[in-house]
């Protein structure tokens, strides 16, 4: 199976960037979640690689990864204040 331009993308990206993505995550992490850094990106990088054939290209690849992690580190800071409620 040919890899879509988008997934050379992300792997490449991913590949090269994971410790300083796992960082990023490790120091925006509240204590008080019980979730690890790790467990965040990857499960960034599978909703990511599954759904890649479907964005248009991506130009700004560290953007477009960046802003996926956020948004998952919004979430699940979200769902961890709804449950402590």
């Amino acid at each position: 199976m040919n890899q879509s331009e988008n997934s050379k993308k992300l792997n490449t990206f991913f590949n090269e960037e994971y410790t300083s993505l796992k960082s990023y995550v490790s120091s925006n992490l509240k204590s008080s979640i019980n979730k690890d850094a790790e467990d965040i990106i990857q499960d960034v990088a599978l909703k990511l690689f599954t759904s890649a054939d479907r964005y248009s290209p991506i130009n700004n690849v560290a953007g477009f990864v960046y802003r996926a992690i956020k948004n998952k580190l919004i979430d699940v800071m979200r769902s961890t204040k709804n449950r402590n409620n």
